[in-house]
């Protein structure tokens, strides 16, 4: 997205200007649309190859979606995750598979093995059993902490500045 203005002193040249400058404007607003989208999008993959490598019993079952806004010459994008066990999986549930908490966010955010409300035996060696939804005990060794968002979020860091070059060349 390179630009050369040019134009000379006259009432025409200044108009011609002027209008060089209006389209340079809504090209560099598209390009920062397409910079913030391209960017949320390098997290789908992520999110979805980690949510897919995840052990342990919670329900793999998600969307993730980016989500555009904007507002005069601001632009974001959100990458929103949900489902059913998302949390678990972030975060991880249980010692079977986690070792304390694992996510480097765990603490600052509060969430992790042992801060589920109501909760009773994520510090329980091995397994336990829960009532599910259906009225039924299940049994559980707790979900792998995955951190399907947080790799995203690196991910996505670590990419900005070949996205940029790419879309503004």
């Amino acid at each position: 997205m390179r630009y050369r203005f040019t134009s000379d002193l006259s009432e025409q040249g200044i108009d011609n200007l002027i209008k060089q400058l209006e389209q340079y404007q809504r090209d560099l607003q598209h390009h920062l649309d397409l910079f913030v989208k391209r960017l949320g999008e390098i997290g789908i993959p992520v999110v979805n190859a980690y949510i897919a490598r995840a052990k342990g019993d919670s329900d793999k079952t998600h969307n993730t979606e980016v989500f555009l806004d904007g507002e005069g010459n601001v632009r974001s994008a959100r990458l929103i995750l949900y489902g059913p066990d998302i949390l678990f999986i972030e975060f991880g549930a249980g010692i079977h598979y986690n070792n304390g908490n694992a996510h480097p966010k765990a603490a600052e955010l509060g969430y992790g093995v042992g801060t589920y409300p109501d909760q009773k035996y994520a510090i329980n060696p091995g397994y336990w059993w829960y009532l599910g939804d259906d009225g039924e005990t299940h049994f559980s060794l707790g979900t792998q902490a995955t951190m399907p968002m947080y790799n995203a979020s690196l991910e996505m860091m670590r990419r900005v500045s070949d996205i940029a070059r790419e879309v503004f060349g």
